[in-house]
């Protein structure tokens, strides 16, 4: 047999020692890489390079392609991993077995945006959906009259209405129990419909005092379609969205639009990796993680807080 030189030996030790402070493997599935998704994948890299994590990161090319991301899971199954953090498209039931099998490796799970069944994630990460879909409806409510007629520009979600969509409409009929609120309309099936289905909104109900766009891509739509219907300020405009692009900066200075809810999704990643980083390395984190939110109106668009959310 061949003698352990003290070489040999030292580098056996330093291996051992560098294998015992190497960061987490942690594996990210995110739902695309559109719009929000794209900043949550910014801020998965920068937590993982903040805790010298190796991560291996995959998510489907196309828009809630849902059978795509499920082929992604059952890849992400065969790589050794520490930590799962996962925004899941869908019906989250699709995901109880595979996730149950990762949990029984001892693999720590973190749900992004879209919780999972009870008992499969470690902790949720996300807006309070409930909340944030109440404080902007009472701001909705707060610039129309009680009767007034108003509408939602729907997003073309896969489960029905969304938890958001859902709030939305529950705030309105409590706080305005007399208006009648149109959801009839959702955006385009197709990517690029979305205008299409912005004017037939507006040409439908020509009545509307003032409407609400739930999702960046449909409220981004609505902007454009207001603009160029030269209909600026005869109708309210509340939206939802991604940070706050230069086109919302501008709408909200024209007085195209009137309330922006700018979403923070690059948080929705750092929050998410650094809980995924805390549990492999059995520190305690909450069962439910909030991401914040801001809302901006012409009152505060320059404010250095909210100009920080520009991009």
């Amino acid at each position: 047999m061949k003698p352990i030189t003290c070489l040999h030996a030292l580098s056996i030790v330093l291996a051992a020692q560098l294998s015992a402070v190497a960061g987490p493997k942690i594996g990210v599935l995110l739902k695309d890489r559109d719009l929000f998704w794209a900043e949550v994948e910014k801020g998965v890299i920068e937590a993982g390079k903040a805790a010298d994590a190796e991560l291996s990161i995959k998510a489907p090319s196309v828009p809630k392609m849902v059978s795509l991301q499920l082929k992604l899971m059952s890849a992400l199954e065969l790589e050794q991993m520490d930590a799962l953090v996962i925004g899941p498209l869908g019906k989250a039931e699709d995901f109880r077995e595979p996730i149950s099998r990762l949990i029984a490796k001892g693999v720590k799970i973190v749900a992004l945006e879209a919780p999972l069944p009870e008992g499969l994630a470690n902790t949720f990460c996300g807006y309070n959906q409930k909340a944030m879909a109440e404080a902007a409806a009472k701001l909705f409510a707060n610039h129309i009259q009680d009767g007034d007629e108003v509408s939602m520009l729907r997003s073309n979600a896969i489960n029905s209405m969304s938890t958001r969509e859902k709030a939305v409409l529950a705030a309105m009929k409590e706080l305005r129990p007399k208006s009648t609120v149109y959801f009839d309309v959702m955006s385009g099936i197709e990517k690029g419909d979305e205008y299409n289905q912005a004017v037939l909104l507006l040409e439908r109900h020509p009545g509307v005092k003032a409407l609400i766009t739930a999702a960046s891509v449909e409220s981004l739509t609505m902007i454009k379609a207001l603009k160029e219907k030269k209909m600026a300020g005869k109708v309210l405009h509340f939206g939802f969205g991604t940070g706050l692009p230069a086109e919302v900066v501008e709408a909200i200075e024209n007085g195209v639009t009137q309330v922006w809810i700018a979403q923070q999704p690059k948080m929705f990643g750092v929050r998410g990796v650094e809980a995924a980083v805390a549990l492999v390395a059995g520190k305690p984190v909450p069962p439910v993680i909030d991401v914040d939110y801001c809302v901006v109106t012409k009152e505060n668009l320059h404010d250095p807080k909210i100009q920080a959310l520009r991009r």
